[in-house]
């Protein structure tokens, strides 16, 4: 390929990567970790790093965006353009690495898969460090690979004999300083890195043993000398790396091989964002391509051990989690260079070439194929968002009034939501304490819910902060559960704070089904205005014991035959109290909030409740007084002031 026409499709390759790492980059508002991030870098250089040690990564990512953060600000998009660039710069590292391990053509096709990478371009529009680590991988490699070349014995430095051991040795020392200094980077900046040191330490042993003669053991001497001035580099967080990873918890999950590898290569070549299932053929594919990139020579056995020892432990230690999947990106440029190799052609002749070709190039079509779908599910599906703070910060707000408060749950979401929420209810980010402190957390719920009439709570990775779902149950216990709404992973549940009856003040007997019998409700008061929270307290009673779950709909009509203006649905005591665990006899205390529309109309409305299968939406058939109800019971009149 001539080198101008060379350079052009670089060109064109480099701007393809930046076009798509900055698209739609500021669209999506800032999830929970993101928060976190632009939090910490609002801190002082030094505490920065006492605000890292707190938490499970190292400060390298934090010190550097703090930097970026000085000369380009806060914004969706400033913050995440310090992963864009880096996700750019790997790309050109990509192309450099291929021409390592390669040649040209293979270095150009590697470019080019990466730049249309969909879990590289996730990450390169994520305001957090992963899209670094896999720069820095790349980075490493690059120094690594070259700083290995030149410690092989050269023909004009070989001795009479032929033993070469007059060359080589120690190697080039700037790629020696080089390497240490980015792999001490890496190493700082997250601690997946030893992956790739593992993957390295592999690479250099074999490279050492098939080049071993005359210099091997100053080669060897020379590669530990790397390593421990790395390991130096790194030695003051070495402590605090050790507490970290050793009391942090993390579930590990454990999947059947083989739809294990399906998972990782989908993760490698499509991201997050596709199902495994969608695209199983193309991951076929994926496996071919990979095997012909291994078959058709250059340097194969580094990219491969850089791509199977970060795949193979990620799987070996449980670690192919929603949570966790982001480590495999350092693998990622492995696979790129690979599959770059086996897209670069046949190397054979004859009448084999062009049907090998073409076959090369039908699944070379099936890779875009599914690059597509995954990134416009990244651009433009609403089920592949991040976490919609900008979202929840305007809908309360389009619903506040004095004597709100918003609970956070996980307490560090308050980082992100504060960052678009900055005035009006107050925040309380709860629990205080992990594990959660019970009487300490009853005791903050109870002061909220005594200042406050209404209470936002926005849970998100509770099953870590409150396992155990304490302070949900506590609220609907103690308050009237008025709804949830789901923003991306982000759930937001209105209450309204206020006592729940103990007793009935109105009886009804109506009965639901064959089993279900409703004695009575107590309504809290059934004058409102707009932007008020409905309570009311149903007490339900069963005389067998029941087999299916039902929710509860709790509906408001201006008319009867048109849809409802307000309602809540839900499973009893807000999912607390499931109809399979009633026990025949007893009686249940069911609280119900509904949410009046800020803008409904004054006027008298219809308050009806009525039960449906869980699963199926078949409502039950309701008698009172022995005569047939059809499947909806009206109770009261709403008057809305």
């Amino acid at each position: 390929m001539k080198p101008a026409r060379l350079l052009l499709l670089i060109m064109v390759v480099l701007l393809l990567s930046t076009g798509l790492r900055f698209f739609r980059i500021g669209v999506q508002s800032y999830w929970n970790d993101e928060g976190n991030t632009r939090a910490l870098t609002n801190y002082a250089w030094p505490e920065v790093v006492q605000a890292v040690a707190a938490d499970i990564h190292p400060p390298g990512y934090y010190l550097a965006l703090k930097g970026w953060r000085i000369l380009v600000g806060e914004s969706e998009f400033a913050l995440r353009g310090f992963s864009a660039l880096a996700g750019v710069v790997l790309v050109a590292l990509l192309y450099r690495l291929g021409r390592e391990y390669f040649n040209a053509r293979a270095a150009l096709m590697a470019a080019l898969l990466g730049a249309v990478n969909p879990f590289l371009i996730y990450y390169s529009q994520e305001a957090r460090m992963y899209e670094l680590l896999a720069t820095l991988s790349a980075a490493s490699f690059l120094l690594f690979s070259g700083w290995l070349r030149s410690t092989r014995p050269t023909p004009r430095l070989r001795d009479p004999d032929g033993s070469g051991a007059g060359g080589g040795g120690f190697g080039r020392w700037d790629l020696g300083v080089g390497y240490c200094l980015i792999s001490a980077a890496g190493l700082y900046m997250h601690y997946a890195f030893p992956l790739v040191l593992t993957a390295q330490n592999l690479a250099a042993l074999g490279g050492l043993l098939f080049h071993r003669r005359g210099n091997g053991l100053k080669r060897l001497g020379a590669w530990l000398g790397l390593q421990l001035l790395t390991l130096l580099l790194f030695a003051p967080w070495l402590s605090t790396a050790y507490r970290q990873l050793t009391t942090w918890p993390a579930a590990r999950e454990f999947h059947p091989f083989v739809s294990a590898l399906a998972d990782v290569t989908r993760y490698l070549a499509f991201g997050r964002t596709v199902p495994t299932e969608q695209v199983w053929i193309v991951l076929v594919g994926v496996g071919l391509l990979l095997a012909l990139g291994l078959m058709r020579g250059g340097q194969t056995i580094t990219p491969f051990l850089w791509l199977a020892v970060p795949a193979g432990l990620t799987l070996a230690l449980g670690l192919l989690t929603e949570a966790f999947s982001k480590f495999l990106l350092v693998a990622v440029p492995p696979l790129c260079l690979l599959i770059g190799n086996g897209l670069a052609g046949p190397k054979v002749r004859g009448l084999g070439r062009k049907g090998l070709s073409f076959g090369i190039w039908v699944l070379g079509f099936g890779i875009f194929l599914g690059t597509y779908f995954s990134l416009s599910n990244l651009y433009f599906n609403p089920a592949y968002l991040r976490d919609d703070y900008r979202g929840i910060a305007r809908y309360v707000e389009s619903l506040q009034r004095p004597g709100d408060a918003i609970i956070t749950i996980a307490p560090n979401q308050v980082q992100a939501f504060e960052y678009y929420h900055r005035s009006g209810a107050p925040v309380f980010p709860l629990p205080h304490t992990r594990p959660l402190d019970k009487a300490e957390t009853a005791a903050a719920l109870a002061g909220i819910g005594a200042t406050h009439r209404r209470i936002f709570v926005l849970f998100w990775g509770d099953e870590q902060a409150d396992p155990g779902h304490f302070v949900e149950d506590w609220l609907n216990t103690n308050a009237f559960k008025a709804g949830d709404q789901w923003f991306g992973q982000v759930r937001l549940a209105t209450y309204a704070a206020s006592k729940p009856a103990a007793e009935i003040t109105t009886p009804f007997g109506a009965r639901f089904g064959d089993s279900i019998t409703l004695a009575g409700f107590t309504l809290q008061s059934n004058i409102l205005s707009p932007g008020d929270i409905l309570q009311m307290t149903m007490f339900w009673q069963t005389d067998a014991r029941l087999e299916e779950r039902y929710k509860v709909f709790v509906h408001l009509y201006a008319a009867l035959d048109q849809p409802p203006v307000a309602q809540q649905d839900g499973e009893p005591g807000g999912g607390r109290l499931i109809t399979t665990e009633w026990k025949p006899g007893e009686i249940v205390a069911d609280n119900h909030g509904v949410l009046i529309p800020p803008d409904l109309s004054k006027g008298n409305y219809t308050l009806v409740v009525g039960l449906y299968k869980l699963f199926e939406e078949t409502r039950l058939p309701i008698t009172l007084d022995g005569q047939d109800a059809a499947d909806q019971l009206e109770l009261d009149v709403i008057t809305i002031r």
